[in-house]
């Protein structure tokens, strides 16, 4: 799998957050989640997405996302599959 399919989704994720209305709690935790995984994307560290639980994480953000934001929850579903993709 391609880095840069990842990037542009996660930049089609970022603008997806800066539109969405919900608690400032939810966007600070998808914005540290997609700071992660940037992250992640940059160094290349295995060990770092372990700590960090990543794909946990996007599996719960899909899942807390699912009914209300559909479209912010296929989004992290495509990127939690690529980045699985990829051994991250």
């Amino acid at each position: 799998m391609d880095k840069r399919n990842i990037h542009e989704q996660l930049e089609e994720l970022q603008q997806q957050i800066d539109e969405l209305e919900v608690g400032h709690s939810q966007k600070a935790n998808l914005m540290g989640l997609l700071e992660d995984i940037e992250l992640e994307l940059s160094t290349g560290s295995s060990v770092d997405a372990e700590q960090v639980g990543l794909i946990g994480r996007l599996e719960d953000m899909v899942s807390h996302f699912e009914a209300e934001h559909p479209t912010m929850a296929g989004i992290l579903n495509d990127i939690m599959v690529k980045l699985a993709s990829i051994g991250v």
